[in-house]
């Protein structure tokens, strides 16, 4: 999330998801996988507390969709 230097007032950063090891906001999500950038942690972060419900609805279809990019590629490289 990029956040222009005007909204950073007091307390912006309560709003961002968080490592679940570590408490960073620092994270980065590809592929269906999120990883922290200060710990190395790969998973789910922790919703900030005023961010409500999180839907998980769509990681069953991205996780699906990253095994098939990942047999595409292997396949190409032949890797199978």
């Amino acid at each position: 999330m990029l956040v222009c230097p005007d909204c950073q007032s007091e307390g912006w950063t309560d709003v961002l998801d968080q490592c679940g090891s570590c408490r960073s906001t620092m994270l980065v999500k590809r592929l269906g996988e999120v990883t922290c950038r200060q710990c190395g942690r790969v998973g789910l972060p922790v919703p900030a507390p005023d961010a409500g419900p999180v839907d998980r609805s769509g990681e069953v279809a991205r996780a699906a969709l990253a095994a098939e990019v990942a047999g595409a590629v292997d396949r190409i490289l032949g890797r199978e």
